[in-house]
C-alpha cells in the first residue's frame, strides 16, 4: 500500500491520506487530479491534456509518466506497512 505525500506542505497527503494498492493507480489518480491545472503543449503550442502530452512527447511507459507527474505536482510516494 502507498500514500502520496505533498512536498509543498509539511505533513500533507494527497486525498487526505488515501491509500493506493499500486503505483499505476497512483498515476491514474494524479493524472485525473492535475489535468484541470495542466498547461502543456505540443511543438506548435497547441494545448494538450496530460495523456496527449505523454503521447506527443513520447513519455511512453507508466514508470516514466509516474516520475514526470510526481515531479510536476511535487509529490512523493511513501510505502506504508500494514
Amino acid at each position: 500500500m502507498y500514500v502520496i505525500r505533498d512536498l509543498q506542505f509539511d505533513q500533507r497527503y494527497f486525498a487526505d491520506g488515501s491509500r493506493f494498492r499500486s503505483k499505476k493507480s497512483i498515476l491514474e489518480q494524479l493524472i485525473s487530479y492535475h489535468d484541470i491545472d495542466f498547461s502543456g503543449t505540443d511543438a506548435n503550442d497547441n494545448e494538450l491534456s496530460i495523456k496527449d502530452y505523454f503521447k506527443f512527447w513520447k513519455i511512453n511507459t507508466w514508470r516514466k509518466q509516474l516520475s514526470w507527474i510526481l515531479e510536476y505536482g511535487e509529490w512523493v510516494i511513501e510505502k506504508i506497512r500494514r
